[in-house]
């Protein structure tokens, strides 16, 4: 049985950013993996989707600019996007590999699975350890019908060798819209299969509303209020069917309902870890139900958005703790999130829904960003900001709807996290043009 100081089940953000730093402090640390190091937000998430992305969102930039007298016709190559895309991202795990070495990480492959509280088990070797930190992450949902085995993930998206000339996409997420928005650039027929009437829950509903209209007119289809109950060949294609009666033929269909925690593996039950549907259950300083065992990343059962920026702020909370750097409770900030869809929606802070249900505390200010000269001038006249005050008159919210919502949302955080005024604004002077500069304008009553 090999004995560690600090055993990490997990390789994403959530652990590699405490693994690092516990190592070179001298502690003797290990990484468990079953995949690629890194995890999902390097593999299946966060860094292949914003490489596709890309030119998607120079042929929507484009486009906006064709009444400035820009003509262009782009043709993507998705097979050259797709080999630009591996290029980049195969080397990631690999560099990260050798980079935890160096460190003195030892890195153990397989599944794990706990035998007892301080022991895991992988491929029928033991391992021990003072501390453990679980931060196994989620995967897609399933979805339980007949004919679920020919539905693929967005894992599978993201690697498509060639699109099909027909894609259904069924649930409405962040990752449903943003699969969607990269598909109908690419020039596929694109339909949104949602058991309600709502898209992107969390985010600002009015842009919510305002973007399934846009996306409409790109020619994406969205069949509301439908519940999908099989799926099945139908020659060379598939066919979809829900409890109303739709059908819909398609070359591919994605279930992207959501994600679930990956708890199953691991049998917390001997350990004495404690967990629910939503994940592992933890207190004030990530610690499980085990003092001896944390939790970081998506696997948490956590009111905070569940992303990379997220795990990465825990992980480094939960080594800093183990240094003896805090004996303080976790403090999240403000934490902004984007949909990357074309056009962006993002948000940080207080919502406007929340200061609608409490009045007495929030004012809300909407700006039609369309309006200004800037925008304007690139064809964006249907962006829009939203901004939350407290009664003190500060920042204590924001929301944007533009194809630079994501350079909006991260300007305004500084401002919402530390709490600056006015007054902090007029210090700043940003390069122009830029948003930046409407800033202090945007603090006046």
């Amino acid at each position: 049985m090999t004995a560690f100081d600090i055993l990490f089940i997990g390789s994403g953000q959530g652990a590699w950013n405490a693994a690092l730093p516990l190592s070179m402090s001298g502690k003797k640390v290990a990484i468990i993996e079953r995949d690629k190091i890194l995890g999902v937000c390097t593999n299946y998430g966060c860094n292949p989707k914003i490489i596709l992305d890309g030119p998607i969102k120079l042929m929507e930039d484009a486009e906006l600019l064709e009444t400035a007298g820009l003509q262009s016709e782009f043709k993507l190559d998705w097979g050259k996007l797709m080999d630009h895309k591996n290029k980049i991202l195969d080397e990631l795990p690999k560099t990260m590999e050798a980079n935890l070495k160096k460190a003195g990480v030892e890195i153990i492959r397989g599944e794990a699975r706990f035998t007892d509280a301080h022991t895991v088990e992988v491929d029928g070797a033991s391992y021990t350890a003072e501390t453990i930190v679980i931060a196994t992450g989620q995967r897609p949902a399933e979805l339980h019908i007949p004919g679920e085995e020919w539905l693929k993930t967005s894992n599978e998206f993201l690697y498509l060798p060639e699109l099909p000339a027909e894609i259904v996409l069924i649930g409405a997420g962040y990752v449903a819209m943003e699969l969607a928005s990269i598909a109908a650039r690419a020039g596929c027929r694109v339909h949104i299969v949602q058991v309600s009437d709502r898209v992107l829950n969390g985010f600002h509903q009015p842009y919510a509303r305002q973007l399934t209209e846009k996306m409409k007119q790109d020619g994406i289809q969205f069949h509301f209020n439908e519940k999908v109950t099989a799926v099945q060949q139908a020659g060379n294609e598939l066919q979809l069917q829900t409890e109303s009666g739709l059908t819909l033929q398609a070359g591919l269909i994605v279930n992207a309902t959501g994600r679930i925690p990956n708890v199953e593996p691991l049998q917390l039950e001997t350990a004495g870890v404690t967990y629910n549907k939503k994940g592992i259950e933890v207190n004030e300083y990530l610690q499980t139900s085990q003092p001896h065992i944390y939790a970081t990343g998506d696997i948490i059962d956590k009111t905070q958005p569940r992303l990379t920026p997220t795990a990465v702020f825990e992980a480094k909370y939960v080594a800093g703790r183990l240094l003896g750097k805090t004996s303080e409770p976790i403090q999240y900030p403000p934490i902004a999130t984007i949909a990357f869809t074309s056009p962006r929606i993002a948000q940080v802070g207080v919502t406007a829904e929340e200061a609608e249900q409490h009045s007495d505390q929030y004012s809300v200010k909407p700006i039609e960003l369309g309006k200004q000269w800037d925008f304007a001038g690139r064809g964006e006249t249907s962006a829009h900001l939203t901004l939350i005050y407290d009664k003190d008159k500060k920042l204590v919210g924001a929301a944007g709807y533009s194809q630079e919502a994501l350079e909006i949302i991260n300007s305004l955080t500084p401002f919402i996290t530390l709490g600056l005024t006015a007054a902090d604004a007029e210090k700043l002077i940003y390069a122009f043009p830029s948003f930046e500069t409407m800033i202090p304008r945007y603090f006046q009553s």
